[in-house]
């Protein structure tokens, strides 16, 4: 297949000389050659019109190849340039070009699309693959990546005879693995606790996530809580006349019994701000007399097992049992006497001992109350 054209050149001695151009001329390459599709990047206005090739290449990438061997002309009515009667250029390594001002008569240039013929391709390159796994799976180390491509035929013939592709099929880089880390997972939730009652212990775990054995998570990988510290329920063994043991099994409860109590010297003072107590539990206070040295408790249980202790200071204490009433209320009355200053009656003897034998000293002392310290 030949394609034959015409191009109107400009020359100082014959400005309107037209020259023939042979478009493709190999005729052993034939039906082996492919042409291009249509570009028209330009329109005529301006100067002329212009089908730069490196202006073709910008906007339509790698659509045609890097050397053409003939390249075709035609207006966009299908005339080619060789019958437009107009003046031309063109150039393999430049394109195609009209300037207006060479056109005879005033004639401006018409709106031209070329084509180009390539030679074959008979065998490419495929895209290069990703690129694969780090030869080293080391922590902090360095090693090797390499990502391939294959040599295609585009032709049905022998691989002997077809063009080997020109380059590496296989491309190497260095690779380096992260650094070598260990990181604690999230704490894991609290297990059950090991007892119910009475205070027991409940742990959670965590799972050290480290890359190599040489590195170690700081800390450790369980956590101890205190739980269940609830005291547990004792059988109560306390047995109530009347009335029923308390919740800490304590103390004998009537519930609704009222105990009134007047507290008075010997002289018949009020003794107001005397402690009240449970001889049972002297020391949790449960009252305190009034300025008319009474008091009230509720209920406390008037059976002859219960008695109250009295305390005031600088008075001796008293204790005084609470009398029964079966009507839900009892009084009770205590007559407090004024506290003696103790004093010596037995002072310790002189005595003399050899040195490492043992001395023992005796004193006596005597008080209301009754002193029951005595300090050297």
């Amino acid at each position: 297949m030949i394609y034959w054209g015409l191009l109107w050149t400009r020359n100082p001695s014959d400005r309107s000389k037209r020259v023939v151009f042979n478009t493709f001329t190999d005729s052993q390459t034939t039906g082996v050659t492919e042409w291009t599709s249509w570009f028209n990047i330009d329109h005529p206005g301006g100067n002329g019109d212009y089908e730069r090739l490196e202006a073709i290449r910008f906007y339509y990438r790698e659509r045609v190849c890097a050397r053409p061997t003939a390249m075709e002309a035609r207006t966009t009515d299908w005339v080619a340039a060789a019958d437009t009667g107009e003046v031309v250029h063109s150039s393999l390594e430049k394109g195609f070009w009209c300037i207006n001002k060479e056109q005879p008569y005033g004639r401006v240039c018409s709106n031209y699309h070329v084509r180009f013929q390539c030679p074959p391709v008979q065998s490419y390159w495929t895209d290069w693959s990703e690129w694969g796994p780090c030869s080293t799976t080391v922590c902090n180390d360095v090693g090797i990546q390499v990502r391939q491509r294959k040599c295609v035929s585009a032709q049905p013939m022998p691989l002997l005879f077809v063009p080997a592709c020109i380059g590496h099929h296989a491309e190497r880089r260095e690779c380096s693995t992260p650094p070598c880390a260990a990181k604690w997972s999230p704490w894991g939730s609290w297990g059950s606790c090991s007892v119910t009652c009475g205070g027991g212990r409940r742990t959670r775990r965590r799972t050290c996530v480290r890359t190599s054995e040489t590195v170690q998570c700081p800390g450790r990988p369980a956590e101890v809580q205190k739980c269940g510290r609830s005291r547990c329920p004792a059988t109560c063994k306390l047995t109530c006349s009347e009335g029923h043991p308390s919740e800490d099994c304590s103390i004998c409860v009537c519930e609704g019994h009222m105990l009134f109590g007047d507290i008075q010297t010997v002289t018949g003072v009020p003794v107001a701000g005397a402690s009240v107590a449970l001889t049972s539990h002297p020391k949790v206070i449960r009252t305190l007399t009034d300025v008319k040295g009474q008091f009230t408790l509720s209920g406390v249980c008037s059976s002859g097992s219960t008695s109250i202790a009295i305390n005031k200071e600088k008075f001796v204490p008293a204790v005084v049992s609470v009398s029964s009433n079966a009507t839900g209320i009892s009084w009770l009355r205590a007559v407090l006497t004024s506290a003696e200053k103790p004093y010596i009656v037995k002072h310790p003897e002189d005595k003399v001992r050899y040195e490492g034998g043992r001395a023992l000293l005796c004193c006596s002392a005597t008080g209301s109350p009754a002193p029951d310290k005595y300090y050297w």
